[in-house]
Parts: C-alpha cells; sequence; structure tokens
C-alpha cells in the first residue's frame, strides 16, 4: 500500500472514532436559595432545642458548645474533625467514627463552604452544632444523590488545626 493511501486511510478512521464518542456535559441545576432552607432549618433548630446564631449573608446557623483554645482554621487549613452528619429528617448520612475514630483529616478548601463557615467560629479543641442550607452544602448536585438540595446537621468537635 502506498503512503498516501495509508494516510486516508488512517484519517478516515480517526475521524469515525471521533464521530462515536460521545462529548461528556455536565447537567446543570437551578441552585436553591440559602433563604429557601431556613423555615426547615429554624424548625430543626426549635425541635432540637438548640441555640443557634445565624449568619443572615450565608444562612449558615451554629451553636458553639465549646470555644477551643488552640488555632483558628483558615480557608485553606488541614483539619482533623469528629463529627456526626445527619439530614433535618434524622437521618444520619456521615459519621467519621464508621471511618476513624481519631476523627478525619481534611482540607477546608476541598469541603463544602458552610463546613469552614462553621468551623471558623470555634479554635482547635472546640465543639460545635452547625446547620447548613443547602446552597453551602451539596447544591443541587445530583451525583450526591439525597444529600443535593438538602440542608445539612453536624455535630462537630475541632481535634487538630494546621494551617
Amino acid at each position: 500500500m502506498n503512503r498516501k493511501l495509508c494516510a486516508g486511510l488512517v484519517v478516515v478512521f480517526g475521524l469515525l472514532i471521533a464521530g462515536c464518542i460521545k462529548e461528556e456535559t455536565a447537567a446543570t441545576c437551578d441552585l436553591k436559595p440559602a433563604t429557601s432552607d431556613t423555615a426547615q432549618m429554624k424548625q430543626y433548630i426549635k425541635d432540637s432545642a438548640i441555640n443557634a446564631v445565624v449568619d443572615s449573608s450565608n444562612w449558615v446557623m451554629w451553636q458553639v458548645i465549646r470555644e477551643g483554645t488552640g488555632a483558628r482554621p483558615e480557608p485553606n487549613s488541614q483539619v482533623t474533625i469528629k463529627y456526626m452528619g445527619r439530614l433535618l429528617t434524622g437521618q444520619g448520612f456521615d459519621s467519621s467514627s464508621a471511618k476513624n475514630p481519631d476523627g478525619i483529616i481534611l482540607r477546608l478548601n476541598g469541603a463544602i463552604p458552610g463546613l469552614y463557615l462553621g468551623l471558623s467560629r470555634i479554635r482547635e479543641g472546640g465543639a460545635i452544632k452547625l446547620l447548613i442550607p443547602s446552597a453551602q452544602a451539596y447544591g443541587c448536585d445530583a451525583r450526591y444523590g439525597s444529600l443535593a438540595n438538602q440542608p445539612l446537621f453536624f455535630n462537630i468537635e475541632l481535634v487538630k488545626v494546621s494551617n
């Protein structure tokens, strides 16, 4: 076979394969405003006897249980936390004790935004109850299954902060 024919077949074959490959498109969704979760979050606070403070700029709600005395986390901090997460129906969805009884290590800049907004209220050694509207949690992203479009409750102990 001559080179021109081989080159032509390679091009045609490449075009055929390229035509069969679908372009992956990310599903888009409409993020609920944080205010749409506030009534449900306030009812949870009332039912759970949580004495929460509300940040009206992002609608994250929290109750400091223990202030702590160590370092305060920053947006890029690596933290070790012990936590329990629940939907506002009361159903648990995650717990650090199921993964590691000493807590899990994570970078705050890779976590849901509401986690940093809450943890910035305490220091290493502190503990907090935290309610996060869906807009500051997993949003409407269907990849997160039942956690999408859900406000979340966390009970968190901040074990260690590395800045």
